[in-house]
């Protein structure tokens, strides 16, 4: 079901396109095709193409979702949203994995990958968690 996404490749701005056969995603990407492809939630904003080293655009897409997507518990379909100094620098979705959730990444240096939600938590100095407003009844 996830196998697809481990052949991806981390491009800035890169929504789930292929070229020259590969499969590009950066984090935003990333959760947006989990969300949709495997957990059949609603599309969410694509903002557009967003270098990671652009803080402000950053900032911006960050307020927009986070005013749509209450922060909550991790639930599947939710959002790990890194908090740096008050900007959310990185995200990642949570997915069940064998009965234990779990949050699907991708990065430049590592790529894809899916580690427990503790793993996650203990990886990066602060994270919220944003799901959509009707996930509540699935927590």
């Amino acid at each position: 079901m996830y196998d697809k996404y481990f052949t991806a490749t981390y491009e800035d701005g890169a929504r789930g396109e292929v070229v020259g056969g590969r499969y590009l995603l950066d984090c935003w990407g990333l959760v947006l095709a989990i969300r949709e492809e495997v957990l059949g939630l609603p599309p969410l904003p694509s903002f557009g193409p967003i270098d990671r080293r652009d803080l402000r655009s950053s900032a911006k897409a960050y307020a927009q979702y986070s005013d749509l997507m209450p922060v909550g518990p991790p639930v599947p379909g939710a959002i790990a949203a890194v908090i740096h100094g008050g900007l959310c620098t990185h995200v990642g979705v949570v997915v069940p994995i064998d009965g234990e959730l779990r949050v699907f990444e991708i990065n430049p240096i590592a790529g894809v990958t899916n580690m427990r939600l503790i793993d996650f938590e203990r990886s990066y100095p602060k994270v919220k968690y944003h799901r959509d407003r009707d996930l509540s009844e699935q927590a």
